[in-house]
């Protein structure tokens, strides 16, 4: 998720630069998610199981980024987002359970202009919850949030993520 959100906000830098001199009406536009992707992880590395198996996920949805007219800083842009999602832990060993279960991730940031010397910070955050029902009737709760700062350089300078799993 984090490389995500850090690829919304800071792919929509040029709209900002752009549409901060256009008319006086909002600018809105959507950017949609469309993702499937399978990616295998060795014993001890997977989310929330000590076996070796396959991560599988599929994203659907995507990102209205809204330029309002008098923000609070020129050139103001704001960015909503809502992810449906569906997700998989395949085990190797067919005689484990295999887990599935599906998520709906909201994602929200801001651009500003926000220090002294006109330094743009770009602030992204995001949250996810789903609970994975395992073939053997067992679950798994996975939590997920964070937040990304990208400078005017477009270096990261504040990542965090806080994953956990019961």
């Amino acid at each position: 998720m984090k490389c995500t959100v850090a690829s919304v906000l800071a792919g929509f830098v040029l709209m900002v630069g752009t549409a901060s001199s256009a008319g006086a009406g909002a600018i809105h536009e959507f950017y949609p998610e469309d993702y499937d992707a399978h990616e295998h992880f060795a014993t001890g590395e997977g989310f929330c199981v000590p076996w070796a198996g396959t991560f599988h996920e599929v994203r659907t949805g995507g990102y209205k980024l809204v330029l309002p007219p008098g923000g609070r800083d020129p050139g103001e842009l704001h960015i909503n987002g809502v992810i449906n999602g569906l997700v998989e832990l395949v085990p190797d060993n067919a005689s484990l359970p295999t887990y599935s279960g599906t998520y709906r991730e909201k994602v929200n940031g801001v651009v500003t202009e926000s220090t002294n010397e006109g330094d743009v910070e770009r602030v992204g955050q995001y949250r996810l919850r789903s609970t994975l029902t395992g073939t053997d009737g067992s679950t798994l709760a996975l939590h997920l949030a964070g937040k990304v700062t990208i400078n005017a350089n477009g270096v990261a300078t504040v990542s965090r993520d806080v994953f956990t799993c019961s």
